[in-house]
């Protein structure tokens, strides 16, 4: 079970809740495999990966407001024509994460682009 712990003691089992491989889940925070590995068998993440992962909890909690939230892992791997026919999972590794940002604005508020 994947496990990060933050400062605070929580919990954070984000790749469990996306159902994301590691390889996938890897790519998202940026991190190697490796890495992964280490954090989830209980080593502490640098300041960077822990920046990293709470911006994907934000973006994850925020996508869940308008998204089913078992339906948001498979959704980071397809094709997406929002974001030119890229994959979301493509978009936060280009680091232009604020284009999902920008389109969980536009569903939370029902404005059509």
């Amino acid at each position: 079970m994947p496990i990060v712990e933050t400062t605070a003691g929580k919990s954070l089992r984000l790749r469990d809740r996306l159902g994301l491989n590691p390889e996938t889940f890897a790519r998202l925070v940026p991190m190697s495999t490796r890495n992964l590995a280490s954090v989830e068998s209980g080593k502490s993440p640098s300041k960077v990966v822990m920046r990293h992962l709470k911006e994907l909890t934000r973006v994850v909690d925020a996508l869940s407001e308008v998204i089913q939230e078992d339906a948001i892992g498979p959704w980071m791997e397809e094709p997406n024509d929002a974001f030119g026919g890229l994959k979301p999972i493509e978009v936060i590794e280009r680091g232009e994460v604020d284009r999902i940002w920008q389109m969980v604005f536009y569903l939370r508020s029902g404005i059509v682009s």
